[in-house]
Parts: C-alpha cells; sequence; structure tokens
C-alpha cells in the first residue's frame, strides 16, 4: 500500500526543499506529486525566472507528476530509488 505524505504547508519549491532536509530523502529517490500540484510548482519556477529542467530535479530528487490519479490534492509520495 502507497503512504502519502502531508508536507506540512502549500506544495512550493521552498517547502519540498524544507521537507527534503527534515525527512533527509536520499537523492536517487522521487517525490511524485498530484497533477495540480506539480503544475502549480512548474508555474511557481516560471514566475521566479528559474531555469526549467525537465526532470524537474530538487537537490537530486526527482519531481514526478502523478499519472494514475492516486496521490491526493496537498500531498506526496516518496518512491525509493530501487522501486521506481
Amino acid at each position: 500500500m502507497s503512504e502519502y505524505t502531508n508536507i506540512g504547508s502549500r506544495i512550493s519549491v521552498s517547502a519540498i526543499r524544507d521537507y527534503l532536509f527534515a525527512k533527509k530523502i536520499e537523492k536517487g529517490d522521487s517525490l511524485v506529486l498530484n497533477s495540480a500540484d506539480y503544475e502549480h510548482l512548474v508555474e511557481e519556477i516560471k514566475k521566479k525566472s528559474e531555469p526549467i529542467e525537465i526532470p524537474l530535479n530538487i537537490f537530486g530528487v526527482l519531481i514526478v507528476k502523478d499519472k494514475s490519479g492516486r496521490v491526493p490534492t496537498g500531498k506526496v509520495q516518496i518512491v525509493e530509488d530501487d522501486k521506481m
């Protein structure tokens, strides 16, 4: 069974960075986001005029859009490197 985690605030680049540090998510792992949260994240990056690299990557952690529709809005799913 997949586990979905609330990262403590609205999904944003800074919230994801804080979450990665707090939970010690390792490089090579992935965070799966609800498609609406993923699109919001891309828009946030565009507004800050930061270069967007696809696939999205924060501190070596891949940020992935949920294509199954299972990840609830406002939550993330952690996928370890060997399970992707």
